[in-house]
């Protein structure tokens, strides 16, 4: 008997001359990974300068994950993208600090908006895009990983 699971997407977005993940759901190990791809994968084809993890939908963060993160922003450094994790709950802290999670080893923000602003400069200043007729910045493009839960 097949078990049917239904989809959620995290999407990518490219915005403010910077790649955006909001993360609003618990991550398994195996798509952690694959979110790690296609960030990496998105980096390298729109040389973005800025990465910003939100994980904000995150309420715990095992050894797997947290390595995970740490191994993206470090790949996403030699891409040339300086990566900021933002919207870190306390039971995120609680974990990372578990790990020995260093906390110079990658930025952090509180909210999305700190996070920009510590990216923003490594991008050139660039007239921001008309809104199209769905709402998105032309700009923004949304690609989305494929989760299972």
């Amino acid at each position: 008997m097949e078990v049917e699971t239904s989809l959620s997407r995290i999407g990518i977005y490219q915005t403010r001359g910077c790649l955006v993940v909001p993360v609003q759901v618990e991550l398994s190990d195996d798509l952690a990974v694959q979110l790690q791809t296609d960030i990496l994968k998105k980096i390298e084809k729109t040389k973005a300068k800025g990465l910003v993890i939100d994980l904000s939908g995150v309420a715990i963060v095992d050894a797997e994950l947290g390595q995970v993160i740490v191994n993206t922003a470090r790949m996403a450094s030699l891409l040339g993208a300086r990566t900021v994790i933002t919207g870190l709950s306390a039971g995120v802290v609680a974990s990372l600090a578990d790990l020995d999670f260093d906390p110079g080893e990658i930025l952090t923000a509180v909210s999305l908006d700190d996070g920009f602003s510590m990216v923003e400069p490594l991008n050139p200043a660039r007239p921001e895009p008309e809104e199209t007729e769905e709402g998105m910045d032309e700009d923004e493009t949304p690609d989305e990983v494929e989760m299972g839960g």
